[in-house]
């Protein structure tokens, strides 16, 4: 039996086997690649955004007249208002924070679906969005008590995004703030 075409169906099938195993390969290594590049970019990207977060909420946003009021020159911290009247709760704490200044005027950060808002009485408006979680993302804070007298506070942060198939990227803090100005 001679042979009369270049190549029999079996190597034809053969060959065809082996160009979708190929295939199949790149486009495995493809979406792998595609999901560890999200992790990492997005895991940067929260985490800068998490530590800005923090640092605005350490030091304050500016209000007219250039000063600001953050954390950090608190003169007294409460879970509700006005300070100092309900202490803050232990970890796992609340997503509010209310703190008097300098000023003897109550401020507060707080969460309201994944967006952190300050609202200060002396800036017109009186609430201010610091920031505001990108789409498919969570954010968690948390303000409680590390200690008895109220004069240093845990502050908890968390922003998770999931994207399309179900990649996670997060960035978190987790830090005490002491307040400066606290009568001792």
């Amino acid at each position: 039996m001679t042979r009369k075409s270049a190549y029999t169906i079996t190597e034809f099938l053969l060959a065809s086997v082996i160009i979708v195993l190929l295939f199949a390969s790149a486009l495995g290594a493809y979406i792998m690649v595609k999901g560890i590049s999200f992790n990492s970019i997005a895991g940067c990207n929260l985490q800068r955004d998490v530590d800005i977060l923090l640092a605005t909420i350490i030091k304050g946003p500016v209000e007219q007249g250039g000063k600001a009021f953050g954390l950090r020159s608190s003169f007294a911290v409460s879970a509700a208002t006005p300070p100092p009247v309900t202490p803050l709760p232990a970890w796992p704490g609340q997503s509010t924070i209310y703190f008097t200044d300098k000023d003897d005027n109550v401020r507060r950060y707080f969460l309201n679906n994944n967006t952190v808002i300050y609202d200060s009485p002396t800036q017109n408006p009186n609430q201010r969005i610091i920031y505001t979680a990108p789409g498919n993302s969570t954010v968690i804070m948390r303000f409680s008590a590390a200690s008895a007298d109220q004069q240093v506070v845990n502050v908890y942060i968390s922003v998770i995004q999931q994207n399309a198939n179900r990649a996670s990227a997060a960035g978190s803090v987790i830090t005490n703030v002491n307040l400066r100005n606290m009568p001792k």
